[in-house]
């Protein structure tokens, strides 16, 4: 159902790269490799750009690790959500929260210094359509 995962965060001057790293493996299975890339921001700051990526059927339990782990009322949100979440390229898109990612929780997020997430959802042909239904059916499971 999901060909990848992909997470992405960043770590700007004022915050700890450790911390950072930490709340990132935190929502990540155990031993999941994290890449590191140093870049600069519009004013010459100094930022950490850290990911990591699922592939196939580590993917799709992790979808279901973190579907069984969202508080209720925040996975009632992200279905609820879900057509305004989903592509044209049938990538599914949502954030978690860097802050609660660090304290050993997972929560959704909608502010912009979280935990980005990116699922490409597998459908043939790759049509929004088709990803909505397999997500529906996805969620409608639960």
């Amino acid at each position: 159902m999901i060909h990848y995962i992909l997470f992405r965060t960043q770590s700007h001057v004022t915050e700890d790269v450790a911390r950072v790293r930490q709340a990132l493996a935190n929502v990540l299975p155990p031993e999941t490799p994290i890449e590191e890339e140093e870049t600069k921001g519009y004013f010459d700051n100094p930022i950490t750009i850290l990911r990591a990526r699922l592939e196939k059927k580590a993917a799709r339990q992790y979808l279901d690790l973190i579907t069984s782990k969202l508080p209720g009322s925040d996975l009632k949100e992200l279905i609820k959500e879900v057509p305004e979440r989903v592509t044209g390229d049938c990538d599914f898109f949502f954030k978690l929260s860097k802050q609660d990612a660090y304290l050993g929780d997972i929560r959704t997020s909608y502010a912009e210094d979280s935990i980005a997430i990116r699922a490409r959802v597998e459908a043939y042909p790759a049509k929004k359509e088709l990803c909505l239904k397999k997500l529906g059916e996805y969620f409608n499971g639960r």
